[in-house]
Parts: structure tokens; sequence; C-alpha cells
């Protein structure tokens, strides 16, 4: 049996609640103020730096950006009103989000991160927010770790396939992997990606219009080699929401992807946000932070992930 799926209307202040139509112990080496109230704090994760920004009290959200940049871009506009209800952890990913440090090359990788970094902040659970890539880390993290999720969110963002095996020897040749990066850098780090990504492209946060127009973006060639090591199948035994911007027209996470999903995805639940794309916490933040917080407030997808850490416990 699928889940239920929303449409959420247009902005609005916090106040109202969106209209909803049916449709289908850390060591800190330094902590500086962020935007709205959440701090930036260093801590210790494999033997480097690791740049996070938390604040706030409550349940625990682990924010996790995608590919076009760090968390700051991608939930500064939102982390200050979700810290009024939870406890914000929102890292830089190594290699993406923070890229003067060695990308980790699989998703299977970020998943160990992201324990080790859950064990230096003394967090040994949260709901699992990702957005785009951080999506698709989210959904390993969840499925390697189940006990470290309390309920998972995927925001224009979808679980990394398995790569076939002509395809993994393709790309791990020099050839391949060039053919890959020129394809990777024009499918979503280019100017013309902002106007496939985004319902208003002049939204787009100003890092990332830097970002498109740099010839060669460091997250490309880590993108590239996460791509060749591919993925794994979706964590079906959590009921995840599924928030969408509508104008998304990327591949791959079109609104015909995220339906496909959860038509695929037995006790999903889908939000459609209007007035967004690839990013809806920065084109209509309103939205994003009310379809969160009521899901999160539902419980949603909680039992699966407890009934993980009873099995885990036995």
């Amino acid at each position: 049996m699928n889940g239920v799926g929303f449409a959420i209307g247009q902005p609005m202040a916090h106040s109202n609640p969106p209209s909803l139509q049916l449709e289908g112990t850390p060591q800190q080496a330094n902590s500086q103020e962020a935007p709205g109230g959440v701090h930036e704090i260093t801590v210790g994760v494999m033997g480097q730096p690791a740049r996070v920004f938390v604040g706030g009290r409550g349940e625990r959200l682990l924010l996790l950006h995608g590919g076009w940049g760090g968390a700051s871009m991608h939930w500064g506009l939102v982390w200050g009103r979700l810290a009024e209800r939870f406890h914000v952890i929102a890292p830089d990913l190594p290699g993406i989000g923070r890229t003067d440090q060695g990308a980790l090359g699989s998703v299977g990788a970020y998943a160990r991160w992201l324990v080790a970094l859950m064990d230096a902040l003394d967090a040994p659970g949260a709901w699992c927010v990702g957005n785009s890539f951080g999506a698709s880390v989210a959904c390993r993290l969840a499925t390697d770790y189940p006990e470290r999720c309390l309920g998972l969110v995927l925001v224009n963002g979808i679980p990394i396939p398995e790569t076939p095996r002509l395809m993994r020897w393709i790309g791990e040749r020099p050839l391949g992997h060039r053919l890959m990066r020129g394809l990777e850098k024009k499918i979503a780090y280019s100017p013309s990606a902002l106007k496939r990504g985004f319902s208003d492209p002049a939204k787009a946060p100003e890092e990332l219009r830097s970002l498109v127009d740099t010839e060669s973006p460091p997250q490309v060639d880590a993108f590239v080699d996460i791509l060749v090591q591919g993925g794994s199948p979706a964590p079906r035994h959590f009921a995840p929401l599924l928030v969408w911007g509508e104008d998304d027209h990327l591949p791959g996470t079109s609104v015909r992807a995220a339906r496909r999903l959860h038509a695929s995805w037995p006790d999903s639940k889908l939000v459609l946000v209007h007035g967004a794309g690839h990013m809806p916490q920065v084109e209509n933040s309103a939205a994003f932070v009310d379809a969160l917080v009521s899901f999160v407030a539902a419980g949603s997808g909680t039992t699966p992930a407890r009934a993980a850490r009873d099995l885990v416990g036995s």
C-alpha cells in the first residue's frame, strides 16, 4: 500500500499552516554565530576537523546538504525556524560542502563519516533530512545504520542506484572518467542547470550562481567517483516523507521521478511544494518547514526505525 501525497500551497507566514491538497561531547576547536541562532563549531571526525552548524533544543534533526554547496547555502534560510523546535545538526560534507578536504568516494563512506560525527556530538540518533545528494546519503545511513535514524525525509533526492558492472568499469578508466565528468558538469554544474533546477532562477543562491560559472567546480570529480561506485536499494523498512519542489526539471529528480519513487515505496508520503524546484527550502521555505515539522510532530516514520533498533539490540 502506498502512502499519501500532498501538494502545498503558496508561501505563507509561519503562523498559518499550509493548505494541503490530496494527490495520490563535541570538542569545539572554535565556535561562532551563524544566522538564525545556529552556531558553527569544529569537531574532530576520523582524524580531521569537521565544520558543523548546531543550535536549538528538542529532537535532533540531521540536515544533509546536496552537491551544489555546503550546509549554510542549503539550510541557512530555514535552520533558524527549525532550531525553534529541534536540535539542528548541519555538517559540511568533506569534499563537497568543505572543498578544502578530500571527498570520501562513496555514499557508504559518507554514511560511516556521519556515524563518527554523531558519536563525536554524543548524538545516538536523529531525524535524517537530505536534499539532493544529501538524500542519497541519508538513505544509505538509514540502510546501514537504521538505529541512528529516527525517521527519513528526502528533499528532491533519491537513493543512488547500484552501478552496472560495465558502467563501473568504464568510469574507472581515465577516458570514461573524463566523459562522465563532462556530462556531470553540463547537467548539474552549468548555468542551464539553474534554469532547470529552480522555479525562479533569480532565487538561486549567489554562491551557487558563482559555482556554475566556474570552469572546474571541485564537486564534479567527487560526484563522478561516487556515481562510479554506486549506491544501494532504498531502505524500505522506513516510511519516509518525500518533499519535492514541483518545478524541478533536472534529470532524475523531476516530479515524475518523485511520483515514481512514491508509488514504489510502501507507506511513503509525498508533499509537492508549489513555486519551488530542486531546493524547496530556499524557494518556499515556509512551506518546506511546515511540511517537515508536521511530519515529525505526527511521529511518521519512527516505528520502522525503533523496530530496527529493537532488532539490533536483541
